[in-house]
């Protein structure tokens, strides 16, 4: 019943996700700004911390100055630097309650900036977003089979003991030859380009499931909400995507496949 449970949301979710991208820049817009906020929340309830007054008008500021001045590297400069953050805390041995202050950079960081991303990579091709979630669904799906099928070794006993390295071995072969066949199909990418980005996305991925995990465990809580039945809240859900988004964006930038 669980699975069927989280099968149904996992649908609406998606269905969400892409339809509000294909169908309307702005509507999409607005969903992200939806789930960024819900986000936020999940945050203030798991570190117990009200976020700075600057978190919620800050990355507003940035969108705005990137559709009047038309520049991203701003914007993907912090991106990249806060996914080197979050990599600094992961491997970090800090146990302590976060402050108000860690609260806000790391709702900024995981949070906002990905987002801010996510809407512009949208609005200049959808499918770009499309294939990024694409890489994401599948490689956390076949991860869980492959986990689950032939899984013997913990990826990270102490922090999420039911992850294993033959599933995220798995999740990553898995994801990347299935977005290289349709990426080449439909001519989105050149191949070399399809494998980098899959490859790093996918990886980047499973990095990010487990910072979040040690996050959530770090505060004491097994899911940072409740809105999503079968998942827990939105933060849980994006955890692989917040990550990964300002290195596959990082990645189109560089070959020029995005401005």
């Amino acid at each position: 019943m669980t699975l069927f449970v989280r099968a149904i949301t996992s649908l609406c979710y998606a269905a969400l996700l892409l339809g509000s991208l294909y169908l309307n820049t702005h509507f999409f817009t607005l969903v992200v700004f939806a789930m960024a906020t819900l986000s936020v929340l999940e945050i203030q309830r798991m570190t117990k911390h009200k976020l700075h007054l600057a978190f919620i008008f800050f990355p507003t500021i940035l969108l705005v100055l990137h559709y009047v001045e038309q520049t991203t590297l701003p914007l993907l400069v912090l991106g990249v630097v806060g996914t080197l953050l979050l990599t600094y805390y992961y491997k970090s041995k800090q146990k302590t309650p976060f402050s108000k202050t860690f609260a806000t950079v790391l709702g900024f960081f995981s949070v906002s900036i990905p987002l801010i991303l996510l809407v512009v990579l949208g609005n200049q091709n959808p499918d770009y977003v499309a294939f990024f979630f694409g890489i994401i669904w599948l490689n956390d799906s076949s991860a869980y089979l492959v986990g689950s099928s032939v899984g013997k070794r913990a990826l990270a006993p102490t922090i999420s003991p039911n992850k294993t390295i033959e599933g995220s071995i798995g999740g990553i072969v898995v994801s990347t030859s299935i977005m290289l066949y349709l990426g080449t199909y439909f001519d989105l990418l050149d191949a070399n380009t399809i494998l980098l980005t899959a490859v790093v996305t996918a990886s980047c991925g499973g990095l990010g499931d487990l910072v979040q995990s040690k996050l959530k465990r770090q505060c004491g809580v097994k899911d940072s909400g409740n809105i999503l039945p079968g998942h827990g809240g939105i933060y849980d859900r994006l955890d692989s995507s917040l990550f990964s988004i300002p290195l596959y964006f990082l990645i189109l930038f560089v070959f020029e496949y995005v401005s």
